[in-house]
């Protein structure tokens, strides 16, 4: 059968795509999703992704080239399910500031300023604090502020007002150095995904189709413009036409790994894979970008915090079977209780470090495990917002089970280094400073053994760090040699945009779920515009 529009990938940018050009009853739509349903309980139980991220059942796992001084490298993991990573993911809701927006119009791609993506948040959002100047209420994307206010995180945010930073009840709004309760996609106690926001109610029209368990193979030429796509599914190949366009939204790895697979890439790339080249886009799966966080640990005095109301199998029952009431308590939150934005030094112009608090403990002897300890903690995790660093992904053959070659870089460049180094201090200063110094007792991880610039920043490469925030393999740009212009189109062929986060040429301030969110549906403007 045809459709006018085959979307590839149905994660944050899929299922958006989906639910916006569906819309137009004339057009006729398929969503392609190589995962399988999000219909499980648990992933509408926000603190369930402790339990869907680890499986392997909703999620791929990159391994990456070595990278570490031992000689080993990470995995970059990924969501495989309807709504993609928004399905497993820890549920923060942080859009990027309005510098953010404008810096890609500096850099050419015209129509992606504030003025322009502003508006999309707005009609997106529902948010628990009501509409502003700077969000929305009323839309399909629930956002609410956790309410999870406890004598440690009183702690935090005074420890933070003593220290000079604003203490704000919505973090989205203001690109200061702050700390809050993390925006979370969360709505009365259940987990906001791009699936139930936007794929949901769309499935209820009659011109879109939705097929799980269905592998993007290869793209379909007509010489050089793309007229469909060819399928895997359950050892069968189907061939899928599209009248007007194919919209590719695999994220950063998926996506470019199907346009080198089909021929669109660096010629050598394409010659060593085996594959005959359509069209010479040297950049595709070149220039990307990922954020790489440090982690610390310290144990408190007494037991409070949340750690204490689930650190053993009756606590945990016992929440649950609440939660299963109320919608409330520590089951009802996301990953993450506290976020704060800072500067790495003076002189930088606005936060460039991200950190993150939950007054929470793991047992030290079993961190792999991801259990609770017996005693109470905080627990610490920063990054660089806008690393400059470039690393690079390409396919490792022309089958559409061959895993993708992830050479990631971190750290290399002065602006880089200087940013990290200054992460574990600024957290420890909070730490130290009253209300919340009077709580701890020690710092557990990493300790003083990671003090100078140099063990930190040796701390930060070793430890597991990578923060899943890839972007840039196929970024937007005004030349030549950018993989799609700034209406998503790619460079070399017609009838194929990539619509998802490797469009971004640089990093959104904090996560790239609701920066995604907010392209698709600014692309979907675009494609509509043109008919």
């Amino acid at each position: 059968m045809d459709y006018d529009y085959v979307i590839v990938g149905a994660g944050a940018a899929g299922c958006v795509l989906a639910y916006r050009l569906s819309e137009n009853p004339a057009n006729r739509i398929l969503l392609l999703e190589y995962g399988g349903t999000d219909r499980h309980p648990m992933h509408y139980v926000p603190k369930g992704f402790y339990f869907t991220l680890p499986t392997g059942r909703y999620t791929y796992t990159y391994p990456t080239k070595p990278f570490k001084s031992d000689g080993t490298g990470e995995g970059w993991t990924r969501g495989k399910v309807l709504g993609g990573s928004t399905t497993v993911n820890g549920m923060m809701y942080t859009r990027g500031f309005q510098a953010d927006y404008d810096r890609l119009v500096e850099l050419g791609n015209l129509g992606w300023g504030w003025d322009q993506i502003l508006p999309v948040y707005k009609k997106m959002e529902d948010h628990q604090l009501g509409a502003s100047d700077v969000r929305g209420a009323g839309g399909p994307y629930g956002v609410s502020i956790p309410d999870a206010r406890d004598e440690v995180t009183d702690a935090l945010f005074e420890a933070g007002r003593n220290y000079g930073w604003k203490v704000v009840a919505d973090a989205n709004a203001e690109d200061v150095e702050r700390i809050g309760f993390t925006p979370s996609s969360i709505r009365h106690g259940k987990r906001t995904s791009a699936a139930s926001a936007f794929l949901r109610p769309a499935r209820r029209r009659r011109n879109l189709t939705v097929m799980t368990h269905t592998r993007a193979a290869y793209l379909l030429f007509d010489g050089t413009r793309v007229v469909g796509v060819r399928t895997e599914r359950e050892g069968r190949l189907e061939d899928f036409k599209a009248v007007k366009e194919v919209l590719v939204s695999g994220g950063t790895i998926e996506s470019t790994m199907l346009l080198e697979r089909s021929g669109i890439g660096k010629p050598p790339v394409l010659a060593a894979a085996g594959v005959r080249g359509v069209a010479e886009s040297p950049n595709v799966g070149e220039r990307v970008i990922e954020q790489r966080g440090l982690q610390m640990q310290v144990k408190l005095k007494d037991r409070i915090g949340t750690t204490q109301r689930l650190n053993t199998l009756p606590k945990q029952l016992w929440e649950g079977f609440k939660y299963l009431f109320t919608r409330k308590g520590p089951i009802s939150t996301a990953g993450y209780d506290v976020i704060c934005g800072f500067k790495s030094s003076p002189e930088v112009a606005r936060p460039d470090v991200q950190g993150l608090f939950v007054p929470m403990a793991l047992d030290m002897e079993s961190f792999d495990a991801v259990r609770l300890a017996r005693h109470s903690g905080i627990m610490f995790l920063g990054y660089q917002i806008h690393p400059t660093t470039r690393s690079s992904l390409h396919i490792s053959g022309k089958r559409p089970e061959d895993p993708p070659v992830i050479d990631p870089h971190y750290l290399e460049s002065d602006v880089d280094r200087k940013a990290t180094a200054s992460i574990l201090g600024r957290a420890r200063a909070i730490l130290a400073q009253s209300p919340v110094a009077e709580l701890v007792a020690e710092e557990e991880y990493p300790g003083p053994t990671v003090s100078t610039a140099e063990e930190v920043l040796r701390y930060a490469g070793d430890s597991p760090g990578t923060i899943y925030h890839a972007v840039g393999a196929n970024a937007m740009g005004p030349e030549d040699d950018d993989v799609v212009d700034s209406r998503l189109r790619v460079r070399g062929v017609s009838g194929l945009r990539v619509i998802d986060a490797s469009v971004f040429p640089e990093q959104p301030s904090g996560n790239t779920a609701a920066p995604t969110m907010a392209l698709a549906w600014r692309a979907a403007d675009l494609i509509l515009d043109e008919g």
